[in-house]
């Protein structure tokens, strides 16, 4: 390798890090992990919405993990669709104009688009207006009648959206009454990238839980897996758990936020078709991944195409796995994970996809 091209590589990626998030990043210290005893911190800070905890091992932990809460701050400034700097908030006030955006936020946005192409818009960026509409925004819940939710989904075509990355400033267009909101794919993405920070920071082992968005770093200390739970939609213990190293484990399900209206129960995950939460008969889906970014938004795009839909698309692509739980307590997961997942609940039925 090159020393000199590696050396001007990593000089960038610290560069901007530091000027985008606030971070900064200090050079790989592999030979110091060798020559001192390694030591663990954790630390738990509110961001995105949700409660966060990093537990890392390694040399000076309690430094690189203060770094992992200033990257999360930092992207969540960019991200944020209430805060009125943030370069989403400022694309969902556009009129149609092109805003300049962060590189990091125009290849976030790209990748959702990719992702809803190859999902068939099972997961959608564009879906903001309806989902607000619904009050999963301000938390002022309502029903909205069939005519807006019509009216609404009238600016939900992703297809619409233009990202420019073509020179150096990045710069992303929204047609007329447009938005967007990257919930779906934003905390993976952060996972990801504090993820790499901490093994540039020198960090060998770790675990990160970002509102229920599990990533690790390595093995534990021991060289043994993670053990990370599977939440059990219907409250109380774990399903069960899966054991990983170097893996993101995201799940989403209809527990997680809802409302109730009339006895009947609305959650925060929607289908792009009809404008309305999904009624499938999906209780919650479980993404297993390199990428966390790339299983938050699977988890969201699987739920909302159902047990056969999904299946289906895991048996285009097999690059992930996933565990299917339905409200008729049946549990489906892929063969991938036959001999790292261990289940616990009684399910009336358990099926292995191949």
């Amino acid at each position: 390798m090159n020393y000199a091209k590696r050396s001007r590589n990593f000089l960038f990626v610290c560069f901007s890090l530091l000027f985008t998030f606030g971070v900064g990043c200090s050079a790989d210290k592999t030979g110091e992990v060798q020559k001192k005893a390694m030591v663990s911190a954790t630390k738990s800070f509110e961001a995105m919405n949700t409660f966060m905890t990093v537990k890392s091992f390694g040399v000076e932990p309690d430094r690189a993990n203060d770094s992992v809460k200033i990257l999360v701050d930092g992207l969540e400034k960019h991200l944020s669709t209430t805060l009125q700097n943030s370069d989403i908030y400022k694309l969902n006030h556009s009129s149609g104009e092109s805003i300049l955006v962060a590189k990091p936020v125009a290849d976030l946005v790209a990748f959702a688009l990719k992702m809803a192409q190859s999902t068939d818009g099972a997961l959608n960026p564009a879906l903001y207006p309806v989902v607000r509409a619904w009050g999963f925004t301000t938390e002022e819940y309502r029903v909205p009648p069939d005519s807006e939710i019509a009216k609404l989904l009238a600016y939900t075509n992703y297809r619409q959206i233009r990202v420019d990355t073509s020179s150096a400033d990045a710069k992303i267009t929204l047609a007329p009454q447009m938005m967007v909101d990257l919930g779906a794919v934003g905390k993976g993405y952060a996972g990801d990238m504090a993820i790499d920070l901490l093994r540039r920071q020198g960090i060998t082992s770790a675990v990160l839980d970002l509102g229920g968005n599990v990533q690790t770093l390595g093995c534990k200390p021991d060289g043994k897996p993670w053990k990370v739970g599977v939440t059990n939609p219907w409250g109380g213990p774990a399903l069960g758990g899966v054991s990983v190293c170097d893996k993101a484990v995201i799940s989403s399900g209809g527990y997680e936020r809802y409302f109730e209206q009339n006895g009947k129960r609305y959650i925060h995950i929607f289908d792009a078709a009809s404008g309305r939460p999904v009624e499938n008969g999906l209780a919650s889906v479980t993404i297993i991944a390199k990428s966390g970014m790339y299983a938050d938004a699977l988890s969201t795009a699987m739920f909302v195409k159902g047990v056969d839909g999904a299946v289906d698309y895991w048996k285009k692509h097999r690059d992930f796995d996933m565990i299917l739980v339905t409200s008729e307590r049946k549990l489906y997961y892929t063969a991938g994970i036959r001999d790292v997942l261990k289940v616990v609940y009684l399910f009336d039925k358990v099926v292995v996809i191949e």
